[in-house]
């Protein structure tokens, strides 16, 4: 859509400036490659044609504008006065050094040129609309001046009742069941440097080393796939699982009260254990996005460490003594020796599968 306005009688006479959009169409947060391409530099603007089939123009501006709000102005626009199509690039980030894909992806974002000529002044707006192009349940905000990285992710989860019998323990209920989910996720897929030892250090990106935190929202969609949670009392271990109809978290109270007499230990251990499975649950719908099409399948074969059908650990497969321990990665228990205690400190999602979170939230465009 354009829009052209003058005080002139004559158009032939005047500048005459269009706008519309041009390739590229995406936007995708800190050039973040797809994952086929791990050593291409990914799509990081959105270009416009600026044309004039006027006369030259005195001078003009280009103003990214939400609503009433400016975003982003541009300042050396000499090489757009002369008649002609002139591609002009938008990184997406606003004046303040700030990249918003929900900013992005709002209905009132247009591009506005005003130009001068003889003391009067013309306008052409080209309104433009960003939506998801990978995933509807990722939004990032970057700022690239402090280099950190806030992560939303939208979570969905369903109440999956109380399984077993009541014995001499209790299972926290649904709400605190989603609780400790989504903070399963904010531990584990953030990387920050907060925490000790050296786990979870920032990310390296073609733009340099930046922090990232992430935050889970189970209450705005549209979100992720839902996950049924359950608590269990039963002495049989509940396997959680992200596959397609069959997703579910559990809690298991029960099958853990076998080896562990101290309810305060047990609640302790349950609920830690409750959030790295959640984290790591979570993580396979972010893989699988991720690493769709990839073979040995990326997501489903733990990143090469387990078999894609029966879900095994594949023979002699170790955790690392020392360092991180990838979140998303099987041992085989037979020949492991990190402990519960060590791996719920040291597990981390790696670097690769915190960027291919940042990937998903990329923004394609319209006009």
């Amino acid at each position: 859509m354009h829009t052209l306005t003058t005080q002139g009688d004559s158009l032939a006479d005047l500048p005459d400036y269009r706008i519309r959009l041009a390739n590229p169409q995406v936007i995708t947060p800190l050039n973040i490659p797809a994952f086929s391409q791990a050593n291409i530099i990914g799509e990081g603007k959105v270009g416009f044609c600026i044309e004039n089939n006027g006369i030259v123009a005195d001078s003009l501006s280009l103003e990214i504008m939400a609503g009433d709000q400016l975003i982003y102005r541009e300042q050396d626009t000499r090489r757009f006065l002369s008649p002609g199509c002139h591609l002009w690039f938008w990184d997406g980030y606003s004046d303040t050094g700030i990249l918003d894909t929900q900013t992005l992806k709002r209905s009132d974002l247009r591009l506005r040129l005003v130009a001068s000529y003889a003391s009067e002044f013309f306008t052409a707006e080209c309104l433009f609309q960003g939506k998801a192009q990978h995933v509807y349940w990722v939004d990032v905000r970057v700022d690239r001046i402090n280099r950190q990285v806030d992560v939303l992710v939208r979570l969905s989860f369903s109440d999956g009742g109380t399984r077993g019998q009541e014995g001499n323990f209790h299972c926290p209920d649904y709400s605190i069941l989603a609780m400790m989910a989504c903070e399963g996720v904010e531990f584990y897929w953030s990387r920050n440097g907060l925490r000790a030892g050296g786990i979870g250090n920032g990310i390296q990106t073609e733009q340099g080393l930046f922090s990232v935190t992430v935050a889970a929202d189970r209450l705005t969609k549209p979100g992720m796939p839902d996950f049924k949670l359950i608590g269990s009392l039963s002495e049989r271990f509940g396997r959680s699982t992200s596959l397609k109809g069959f997703r579910r978290i559990f809690y298991n109270q029960g099958f853990y009260g076998k080896h562990i007499t101290s309810q305060t230990n047990l609640n302790r251990f349950c609920e830690l254990n409750f959030k790295m499975t959640a984290a790591h649950e979570i993580g396979h719908i972010i893989l699988d996005r991720y690493g769709a099409g990839s073979f040995p399948d990326y997501s489903w074969s733990h990143k090469g460490t387990s078999t894609v059908l029966t879900q095994q650990a594949k023979r002699g497969v170790t955790m690392p003594l020392q360092g991180e321990i990838d979140l998303m990665k099987y041992a085989d228990a037979r020949v492991n020796r990190v402990t519960p205690a060590d791996r719920f400190l040291r597990s981390v999602a790696a670097s690769e599968d915190v960027k291919g979170l940042i990937w998903l939230s990329a923004v394609i465009f319209n006009a």
